[in-house]
């Protein structure tokens, strides 16, 4: 599932539902926290301004969302040169279905690769970020690293030193007492009702789940 923000004119409604054929989650603008929940903007060439200056709060100028616009075919032949940007494609209103789903796969390239998800949590692995129902988590850089390898690692139980060994590396010197206290402030973050999905196993370690 990719999530959007799909700002189109009347005459370019009838795109909706093919977008939803081809897994875009539409977003609401008043939904929308951060960057890191939009993995696409789909918007007429007629909304480009209108869009923009939606997105102006949680857009960051030097790494923009990648932005597919459609156009109708005057505005196109006007428009696609004009284009230089990777992060940009334009396409005519009447694109079929296979150049539209091309255009945004060229977007957004194997995004999948970049984020782990498990239930309401999703990780992206390019901006080092932690979103769990909507909401970005304030997680330190090895609390981040911790939470990572659980959800890669689901089902195995770990050590606390193996966790050791595995997420802070052959130099760190401290002892397991460090695992137990990331964990500890996890949970915390994680909240109450999702306590359960750190598990400890007494006399061996942890186990996620």
């Amino acid at each position: 599932m990719v999530n959007g923000y799909i700002n189109l004119d009347k005459g370019h409604s009838d795109l909706i539902p093919i977008f939803e054929n081809i897994g875009i989650k539409k977003l609401s603008i008043k939904k929308i926290r951060n960057q890191s929940e939009v993995d696409l903007v789909l918007t007429s060439l007629s909304k480009y301004g209108e869009t923009k200056k939606n997105l102006s709060d949680i857009e960051s100028s030097s790494n923009p969302l990648p932005a597919l616009i459609i156009a109708n075919n005057k505005e196109f032949d006007q428009t696609v040169d004009l284009i230089k940007s990777d992060r940009i494609q334009v396409i005519s209103d009447k694109s079929g279905v296979s150049e539209i789903n091309a255009r945004i796969n060229s977007l957004l390239g194997d995004s999948s690769a970049e984020k782990l998800e498990f239930r309401d949590l999703v990780i992206n692995l390019k901006t080092y970020e932690a979103i769990i129902d909507g909401v970005l988590l304030d997680l330190t850089f090895m609390e981040y690293e911790l939470l990572k390898f659980f959800i890669e690692n689901q089902e195995s139980v770990w050590s606390r030193e193996e966790l050791l060994e595995k997420v802070w590396g052959y130099d760190y010197f401290g002892g397991a007492r460090t695992v137990d206290v990331h964990v500890r402030r996890l949970r915390s973050k994680l909240g109450e009702s999702r306590l359960d999905w750190i598990r400890t196993v007494h006399s061996v370690g942890y186990k996620f789940n």
